[in-house]
């Protein structure tokens, strides 16, 4: 429950912050995503650096009585506290019973909140479908919350619709300009659309941001699409030794194969089948490597 109010909270003073300086935005926004992922600690470490440059932020000094005030097993929520519906959605969500949570959120369709929660519960829930019904039913009752085209984008690239996620992700652009996330999210969209020279730019905004690994993978695999498979290898072999996932090895051994390397190709994609559990091409792209190689 805690993470959700939290999220809501940080969302609802995301909205209307005008920070003094750059520096200051940029950790601003480095803290935003540390709360929206539950990452309380860290978000508070930034928000401190704020305070540090500028003593009487109100924004930063808001945000971090919330996050105290949410951290805290004995306070109660604002929104559960306002809002009827919402409080007996916490309630079921406490006992464990999506049911009743979908119910006392759904029981009031005109409701921003509650809408949005819904957007969220589904989204978290891989439903992207009524994820995005949600997410454009709070933006049409509140078109000015810049989370609801985050959480639009991010659900429409799920189920690969990347034209309809870039447009939705160029409309939170409008209210958050520095967000590395969002940059590194427009790199995928357009990495996928065949945009790769915005794909390129995109994601050197976000690496001057935040040096985050999903980024440098982001911009190895842009590397890759432009045919620099040598400098795209030597990337993906920096990330391997920190991250161990199969999109890594996939492109490693994409890499190999596009420099003849077939026994690496192999070996490679052997670690990407063994880690994937959704990615299908995988054993056709290993085989087709392994009929080549036989025949050398």
């Amino acid at each position: 429950m805690k993470k959700a109010v939290i999220l809501v909270l940080c969302l609802m003073f995301s909205c209307n912050f005008v920070l003094a300086n750059e520096i200051v935005e940029d950790y601003f926004d480095i803290a935003s995503n540390y709360v929206t992922s539950g990452q309380y600690k860290e978000a508070t470490e930034y928000l401190n650096k704020i305070l540090e440059i500028e003593p009487s932020n109100y924004d930063a000094i808001s945000l971090k009585n919330v996050i105290l005030r949410i951290t805290n097993p004995q306070a109660k929520s604002y929104l559960s506290t306002n809002n009827k519906n919402i409080n007996q959605a916490f309630i079921a969500k406490q006992q464990g019973d999506k049911n009743k949570f979908v119910s006392a959120l759904s029981s009031t369709q005109n409701d921003f909140w509650s809408c949005y929660l819904l957007a969220d519960f589904n989204y978290n829930n891989r439903d992207w479908t009524n994820a995005i019904d949600y997410y454009k039913k709070a933006i049409n009752l509140k078109p000015n919350y810049a989370q609801s085209y985050l959480g639009l984008a991010q659900s429409y690239s799920h189920i690969n619709d990347y034209q309809n996620a870039l447009s939705s992700i160029n409309k939170y652009f409008s209210y958050n300009k520095n967000s590395s996330l969002a940059y590194a999210l427009r790199a995928e969209y357009n990495l996928n659309l065949g945009n790769i020279t915005q794909a390129q730019d995109d994601i050197k905004k976000a690496l001057e941001i935040e040096e985050n690994m999903t980024y440098l993978l982001t911009e190895a695999k842009i590397l890759y699409a432009k045919g620099d498979y040598e400098t795209a290898k030597e990337k993906l072999i920096v990330l391997s030794k920190n991250i161990q996932t199969s999109e890594v090895y996939k492109y490693l051994g994409l890499c190999d194969y596009a420099l003849y390397n077939y026994a690496n190709a192999l070996l490679n994609l052997d670690k990407a089948i063994i880690l994937s559990e959704e990615d299908n091409t995988l054993n056709t792209k290993y085989n087709e490597i392994k009929s080549k190689m036989e025949k050398q």
